[in-house]
């Protein structure tokens, strides 16, 4: 009977540890990553389990191959991020190995456009927001994010290879903030 007790308790701790350290290793990379900031481009929806988000898509995606064997659709690799004049992360290289010491993020084969060219799957694509202040959030982003006004981008926190999206900007300024001072209508 004493056994049983031990085996509920074990498993019990075992359900609450793993979405608490999910919890802990995400707020770790918005406290200790490094920033790092990608041009977008436009999308909206809605996730029945997490709510409403402004769905992303980024200006760079694709990367040179690295030299070897041709990489795999899903395949792990890793992107050497860096920082141009204007101040927007881009990928300078793709890596099979983990660099040392140079900011990366680990990405995924997505599939090859041209020659030497491949297109990845980035490992974030949603920004959450509050359920209210969403619609308006999205149809802000979509407005600044069309070919012809490009002027939204999201700050990435980048540590260990993972990154989390800690804001959504347009301009400079947080979607929220942005959203909140808009006047009706306009």
């Amino acid at each position: 009977m004493k056994w049983q007790r031990w085996a509920v308790l074990i498993v019990v701790a075992v359900q609450l540890a793993v979405p608490a350290w999910m919890i802990f290793s995400r707020e770790r990379i918005l406290a200790t990553g490094t920033a790092f900031r990608f041009r977008t481009a436009p999308v909206d929806p809605y996730d029945a389990f997490r709510g409403r988000y402004v769905a992303l898509r980024f200006d760079q995606t694709q990367a040179a191959a690295p030299a070897g064997p041709e990489l795999r659709r899903g395949q792990k690799t890793f992107a050497v991020l860096e920082t141009d004049k204007d101040g927007f992360a881009h990928f300078k290289e793709l890596r099979r190995e983990r660099p040392a010491s140079e900011p990366y993020l680990t990405v995924r084969v997505g599939y090859y456009s041209s020659g030497s060219i491949v297109n990845l799957e980035l490992p974030f694509d949603r920004f959450y927001m509050e359920e209210r202040t969403a619609p308006a959030a999205e149809q802000a982003y979509r407005q600044n994010s069309r070919r012809d006004s490009q002027n939204a981008s999201v700050i990435v926190r980048i540590r260990g290879g993972r990154g989390v999206i800690e804001n959504l900007l347009i301009g400079d300024v947080p979607i929220a903030e942005y959203v909140r001072n808009q006047k009706p209508g306009s």
